[in-house]
């Protein structure tokens, strides 16, 4: 069993649900479970966390924060084109969620998001790296002019069902070597990009 320390106990505490996340998902996660894997009284929990969806809220905090980092450490290694920071970005994302496919069905459940503005901060600045990304794109002339938050909302969605689907059929796919599925990423990257420098001529044929 791992030593815990509690000078901060709510760290403490999603870092343990973090774990039995991984271990039992969702439902098995609890507040009574956290509290015997950290060595506390049942009701310690709750002096931070007024339900299981206050906990969950918290570690899907975690999740988009971790995912930023991540991403951010990407593309600084990146080359300067719209393309390589995209397909940097996209096979984090998809690298993340496959090794933290609980952690990522938490970050993606319904929830009342304004009941905890921190999470949606946490959303927020995680998917704002793609739009300035896009939107850098759009200055230096890699992608057609257009609505920089609908583009992005499509790349978010391609590299989103890339990672659900890599986490759900990998094996079956025979995809689940990390060269086979960088490749497919970059594949589909690619693909979409080369849509989207085509905006404005598909546009004009209107």
């Amino acid at each position: 069993m791992a030593n815990y320390h509690h000078g901060d106990l709510r760290n403490t505490l999603i870092t343990i649900a973090i774990e039995l996340l991984a271990d039992e998902g969702v439902h098995g996660l609890s507040l009574r479970k956290i509290a015997q894997r950290a060595g506390v009284s049942h009701n310690a929990p709750y002096m931070h966390f007024a339900d299981k969806e206050a906990v969950l809220a918290a570690i899907a905090e975690h999740g988009f924060q971790q995912l930023a980092t991540q991403v951010k450490g990407a593309i600084a290694q990146a080359e300067d084109s719209t393309r390589q920071q995209l397909i940097v970005a996209s096979r984090t994302y998809v690298d993340f969620a496959i090794h933290h496919p609980h952690h990522v069905q938490v970050m993606f459940r319904p929830m009342d998001v304004t009941q905890y503005p921190t999470l949606a901060e946490a959303s927020q600045a995680s998917l704002n790296q793609l739009f300035e990304i896009v939107r850098s794109g759009q200055v230096k002339g890699e992608l057609a002019a257009g609505d920089t938050h609908c583009m992005t909302k499509a790349v978010w969605a391609m590299m989103h069902g890339v990672a659900m689907i890599s986490i759900a059929y990998g094996a079956e796919a025979g995809s689940t070597g990390k060269t086979a599925i960088e490749d497919q990423v970059s594949v589909f990257v690619s693909f979409l990009l080369d849509g989207l420098a085509m905006g404005d001529r598909i546009v004009d044929s209107d």
